[in-house]
């Protein structure tokens, strides 16, 4: 004789699908909150020195740039940088979800005298964030020449 199997739902089944539904059905409510979730979320993390060790300040938004105006950042070696500004870029109209809400440009000076060569990409380090990769563009103004251009849209 062999086994029968039966063809209705069990009980797991059912969990599983009403779990699944509900999970489902949550992810559609908070879909259009997002990008306040994730802002929220990374400005919590970020507001610790811990937390900041595991952010990129690549992936972070204007302000958390803006916090930190006056930092050292270094290129390896012996070379390093100063921030000393953040500018918030012209934007206009609604921008997609998978991008930052504000671009903006960050400005480098090299400490001490030191060049940086313009236009390559570079590993920044920063002491709280740890090392992230920045494209550096040179300054187009003739009162500083040696200022180094990043730009985050």
């Amino acid at each position: 004789m062999g086994k029968t199997t039966e063809k209705g739902l069990s009980r797991r089944s059912m969990m599983l699908l009403a779990g699944g539904a509900f999970a489902g059905a949550s992810a559609l409510m908070a879909a259009p909150y997002r990008r306040s979730i994730k802002q929220v979320a990374r400005r919590v993390v970020a507001s610790t020195s811990l937390g900041r060790s595991f952010l990129s300040l690549a992936n972070a938004n204007y302000d958390e740039w803006a916090n930190e105006v006056g930092a050292t950042f270094s290129l390896g070696g012996r070379t390093n940088m100063e921030l000393v500004g953040v500018r918030p870029l012209p934007t206009s109209g609604a921008r997609p979800d998978n991008v930052r809400a504000q671009g903006f440009a960050a400005f480098f000076e090299p400490s001490g005298g030191q060049s940086v060569a313009p236009n390559l990409m570079y590993t920044v380090y920063h002491s709280s964030y740890g090392a992230m990769l920045l494209f550096l563009g040179g300054s187009a103004d003739p009162a500083t020449p040696r200022r180094m251009v990043a730009v985050f849209n």
